[in-house]
């Protein structure tokens, strides 16, 4: 009989707040479908400038608890911290892959760079990274603030990234 814990795996996924990023959900529910894996939604438009995704000190309500799990080793949020934090259109992306039997969270990024991107995945013990292909082309704002592109976290990663779409 296998092993579950050799068979199951962590797949690291981006998302936004809308449909743009729906085939790389797609083929992530079908990697961890049925028990055979986690999957964690990486909300790229969580990340920005000037601002950060989950509330400080000097946001609202719910600030100790995620505030809290920011620090903590889990660094997963489930649908209802989503909530809190104002992310309403992910937190719904996890409760339906969860109703399909997918062992679904998500991550709120502080920015959008893929050098983070990867270096979560590796904390996460993820086992591949999945990435629409409008990523694997570095825009000029990203190169303008020297964000590592897709293509050179995928090169430094232990974790292989998977361009979908």
């Amino acid at each position: 009989m296998p092993n579950d814990t050799q068979s199951r795996q962590t797949i690291v996924a981006v998302t936004g707040e809308d449909d743009r990023y729906r085939a790389v959900r797609s083929r992530a529910t079908a990697l961890a479908a049925g028990g055979r894996g986690t999957v964690i939604l990486y909300d790229l438009d969580a990340g920005g400038l000037f601002a950060s995704p989950l509330p400080t000190g000097w946001s609202g309500e719910g600030e100790q608890e995620l505030a809290e799990e920011e620090a903590g080793p889990r660094d997963r949020l489930d649908p209802d911290e989503l909530d809190v934090a104002g992310r309403a259109e992910v937190a719904d992306q996890v409760r339906q892959l969860r109703s399909m039997g997918v062992d679904a969270w998500a991550w709120l990024p502080t920015s959008k760079d893929a050098g983070d991107l990867a270096e979560y995945a590796e904390r996460q013990g993820a086992s591949l990274v999945l990435v629409p292909p409008d990523l694997t082309q570095p825009s000029l704002v990203d190169k303008v603030v020297g964000r590592t592109s897709v293509d050179d976290a995928d090169q430094r990663s232990p974790v292989p990234f998977e361009t979908v779409g």
